[in-house]
């Protein structure tokens, strides 16, 4: 499994990708540059998993014979039906979906994200969890253009077309960490001709972000919502990180 994998993985948590994510930002900052983040949505991710190219990716990943042979048996032929008051629908094959609250499931939509990451290894970062997909940029502060984000964010939006996934442009949003008082660009990004929009925080797997990197916005959302989810409060490993 790659390594920009944190959900659904033993030993990994919300709180990792979390650390992870900011230490990229640190990373960017000590670099002398702004972190672009973009927090993708991807609509009924688990829904949308063809099984035939979720075969295709096991057999890639050297699951063969006897093991492909089981899970092919496991994921065909299932028929999918409502049940009103006794009454019963004639049903249809299921040919797509994670069979939802099962064991595997999870480990199946693992193995058919897996390659993802591997489009921005060389120069851009990449954090998930699970189908929580969260993008990374390291831009000059004074850069006009961004054409290298371009190119990854339109690599990523067909890799995302042939996989049979749909991300959802209108709560696709976008994050310019940078530090205060610091001048930067105004450069925008658009997916299938969609402006992204920049936003002053978003919440990431439970915690709440914000483009200076302070804790505040968390703070004051957790005192309103009384206890997150996710993240009830400010994860240890973020707590003391000052910059």
């Amino acid at each position: 499994m790659s390594n920009k994998q944190f959900g659904f993985t033993r030993g990994r948590s919300t709180i990792d990708a979390g650390v992870e994510l900011v230490q990229h930002i640190f990373g960017a900052w000590e670099d002398s540059r702004d972190a672009i983040r973009i927090f993708c949505d991807l609509s009924k991710a688990f829904d949308c998993v063809h099984h035939e190219t979720r075969i295709g990716k096991l057999r890639h990943y050297g699951v063969t014979d006897r093991a492909l042979d089981l899970l092919k048996s496991y994921l065909s032929n299932r028929v999918q039906r409502v049940d009103v008051n006794g009454k019963k629908s004639s049903g249809s094959i299921v040919h797509m979906s994670v069979p939802q609250g099962s064991i595997l499931g999870p480990f199946l939509f693992l193995v058919y994200i897996n390659d993802l990451p591997s489009l921005v290894k060389d120069a851009h970062e990449i954090v998930l969890f699970a189908d929580d997909t969260s993008l990374l940029f390291k831009v000059k502060r004074q850069q006009p253009t961004y054409d290298n984000v371009d190119n990854a964010i339109s690599k990523i939006e067909k890799w995302f077309i042939a996989n049979n996934l749909l991300l959802n442009k209108m709560k696709t949003k976008c994050i310019r960490f940078s530090l205060p008082n610091v001048r930067h660009g105004s450069g925008s990004f658009s997916v299938r001709n969609k402006e992204l929009e920049f936003v002053n925080s978003t919440v990431f797997l439970g915690i709440t972000f914000d483009n200076r990197l302070q804790w505040g916005p968390h703070i004051t959302t957790g005192a309103l919502d009384g206890a997150s989810a996710h993240c009830p409060r400010i994860p240890a490993g973020l707590v003391n990180i000052t910059y």
